[in-house]
């Protein structure tokens, strides 16, 4: 699936569930709606029955008009009552009667209960000259409404929150992709210039020996040969460790052997003093010793104190920290290098990944070094493990059982 198609796979899938819950956001609220409003309708159709049959007897709505007006809220609540039980729509009420030419006092009140929850008010006149009103105040059961509801209800939560978890989920999967492209992009970049260079010098030995005389000159042409065998030594290993670590599901050999660690730790440093210029201390027990494969646990170290040495910008200070703990080895590097960013170390120990520069890549590598390091220490049955803070340095912790 490549990316464009991921993409307006994407966008249908989110366009299509964002407007399934607009729908059923939408029915549910026209639902309720309804129901309150065809309550509301029953509940005044009943109390205008009522008004009529028992304040205005000598009526006929909209024929005859009243010529007496007899007010009597018992009468009204006899008739009310059962217009409300046979228009199903039994209620808490209180009914009052206003008096307009009296500034709209009250005279007249009759209440089931004074506190009437969700509270609706209809206003229904007696008299033809709009003396008197009567106040009619009911409960509106919102709860029996949404009850009714409730499966609506529930299905609209489900899906949105099943909208929630599928943009969530959508744009972590495309920030994943998008780190997976910039790493592949990354990888490309870097694995060319490293193979490029002992490709490039093998090239140049074997153009001087082919147009330079150089096979007359037997110290040079063994010089030259020197060289091209070299490269392609390193060439070699460099095309076997990608092999190695690439291969999904390849074991890491492990031949354990007693190892005494700050001897070994002197051997893995001493070309660096030497080429690198560094400051590097070891502090660590001449009688620390645990079993261990030396050749993976040499290249591990080789690795965290090559990378200590890579992004170290002048006058690298390495320290290197050996002790015991709770029956494990534990080995710390700190360098005084320039750090990594919080939003890169849970991802230092992924396969390929290397921390983005752009397109300038000061530092060479392919993004392989600590993948491996990480699976020595886990086949070991140990862990690696990294702190750092931009601008202040990092520091790597080795953990290794005793007896591995």
């Amino acid at each position: 699936m490549n990316r464009t198609y991921f993409r307006n796979l994407s966008l249908v899938v989110v366009s299509s569930l964002t407007l399934l819950a607009a729908v059923q956001c939408f029915w549910a609220v026209r639902m309720y709606r309804e129901q309150v409003g065809d309550f509301q309708r029953r509940v005044e159709s009943s109390a205008y029955k009522a008004v009529y049959k028992s304040f205005r007897m000598d009526a006929i709505p909209g024929l005859i008009a009243a010529k007496r007006i007899n007010i009597d809220l018992d009468d009204f609540a006899i008739t009310f009552n059962p217009n409300l039980l046979e228009l199903d729509a039994m209620t808490t009420w209180r009914a009052e009667i206003i008096d307009r030419t009296l500034e709209d006092r009250v005279v007249m009140r009759r209440a089931q209960d004074l506190k009437i929850p969700h509270p609706r008010t209809a206003l229904i006149e007696i008299d033809d000259d709009g003396v008197y009103l009567l106040r009619l105040t009911y409960e509106m059961p919102i709860n029996h409404f949404w009850g009714q509801m409730w499966v609506l209800i529930i299905s609209s939560a489900v899906i949105v929150l099943l909208l929630a978890f599928v943009l969530a989920y959508l744009v972590r999967t495309m920030k994943h992709q998008r780190t997976l492209e910039e790493m592949r992009r990354d990888f490309t970049h870097n694995i060319t210039h490293e193979l490029k260079t002992p490709i490039s010098v093998a090239v140049t030995a074997t153009d001087a020996l082919r147009n330079f005389s150089a096979e007359a000159d037997a110290t040079r042409r063994s010089r030259y040969l020197e060289i091209v065998e070299s490269q392609l030594t390193q060439l070699s290993a460099m095309v076997e460790h990608i092999l190695a670590v690439s291969v999904e599901g390849c074991a890491v050999s492990h031949n354990p052997t007693r190892i005494q660690l700050t001897e070994l730790l002197e051997e893995v440093t001493v070309g660096l003093r030497l080429e690198k210029r560094a400051e590097i201390t070891i502090a660590c027990p001449s009688e620390l010793t645990l079993e261990a494969d030396r050749f993976h646990l040499r290249n591990l170290l080789t690795t965290l104190l090559d990378n200590a040495l890579k992004y170290t910008q002048r006058d690298p200070i390495l320290h290197l920290r050996g002790f015991m703990e709770e029956q494990q080895v534990v080995l710390q590097l700190t360098d005084n290098g320039c750090g990594i960013a919080p939003e890169h170390l849970p991802y230092l120990f992924e396969k390929f990944y290397r921390v983005p520069q752009g397109d300038i890549q000061s530092v060479r590598g392919y993004g392989l070094g600590l993948y491996y390091a990480r699976r020595v220490a886990e086949r070991h049955g140990g862990s690696l493990s990294v702190e750092s803070r931009k601008g202040e340095g990092t520091t790597f912790t080795l953990k290794i059982p005793v007896h591995g």
